[in-house]
């Protein structure tokens, strides 16, 4: 029986923890609350952006409004956007259909792969949440009122993963990318935690160098991730193998409150990344 405890390891010291989440090297015991392992050490991860002050008084976050209701984000997208995003997520389900195994997810957030992950028909895997704030994850499992033993969720850092080596079958990333700086930290993570013959797809939309969008990019240290090329360069020099671009629609981005990138005007690539581990 699968027991996500089992893959889990000290991100420091790179231990597999015991069964009270201990690290018998430097003696931290990790948490486990609101079904979310917590396992993310202070010294390598600041998480103090990540933190909220609102709890009750079992520890669960205290949400105000509907962060999962996107109507009004949708609204102001233009028809090109609406297009490749459908189309994106027609690629999407047909790779799907073909997982198998274990798979992780990386930057879960509010769980919009997760929910791809769980309307396909194949059921024939199980999911491991990942995502940088333990509380984000704590949020999305009440959202989706997932009590079975497929779907599991683990607080860590994306540069400095909690996971034992070779633990998975399949990796999928969402937008993951353009929202975690030094990619290529953890396009190397993600290489270490994939099982020789695993396979990596990443889902994002990809920026020009030239342009407005790139400049925000870098000023938030993520432009590694939102740059195609860059990406693929990162995850070449991490070992992946057979690694496969497709852009599958492109559109000029639209005035759009909710997001820093990409900038108003310039052209954005709707892509899926597909990469492999040989050995």
């Amino acid at each position: 029986m699968f027991d996500v405890k089992n893959f889990l390891m000290c991100p420091e010291c790179k231990i597999t923890l015991s069964g009270n989440l201990k690290c018998d090297n430097c003696n931290y015991v990790y948490e486990f609350k609101h079904g979310v392992y917590n396992i993310i050490s202070s010294n390598l991860s600041d998480i103090s952006d990540f933190l909220w002050h609102e709890l009750d008084e079992t520890g669960m976050p205290i949400l105000e409004g509907n962060p999962w209701d996107t109507s009004d984000y949708y609204k102001l997208l233009n028809k090109e956007t609406l297009e490749g995003i459908k189309k994106q997520n027609e690629y999407m389900k047909k790779l799907i259909n073909n997982f198998s195994g274990i798979v992780c997810d990386l930057a879960t957030g509010g769980g919009m792969m997760l929910q791809k992950l769980l309307e396909s028909d194949n059921k024939a895997f199980k999911i491991v949440c990942t995502d940088i704030n333990n509380h984000q994850l704590m949020l999305t499992r009440e959202h989706y009122k997932i009590n079975d033993d497929r779907v599991f969720y683990v607080a860590t850092d994306g540069r400095y993963m909690s996971i034992q080596n070779e633990s998975f079958d399949y990796i999928t990333s969402l937008s993951g990318f353009g929202n975690v700086p030094e990619a290529d930290k953890v396009a190397k993570e993600l290489y270490r935690i994939l099982k020789p013959n695993g396979k990596l797809v990443i889902v994002g939309e990809y920026i020009e160098k030239d342009s407005k969008s790139f400049e925000l990019a870098k000023s938030v240290g993520v432009e590694r991730g939102v740059i195609e090329e860059y990406l693929l360069e990162d995850l070449e020099k991490a070992g992946f193998k057979n690694i496969v671009s497709a852009t599958i629609a492109q559109a000029i981005w639209a005035e759009n409150e909710y997001d820093l990138i990409p900038a108003t005007g310039d052209m954005q690539y709707f892509s899926i990344i597909q990469a492999e581990r040989t050995n």
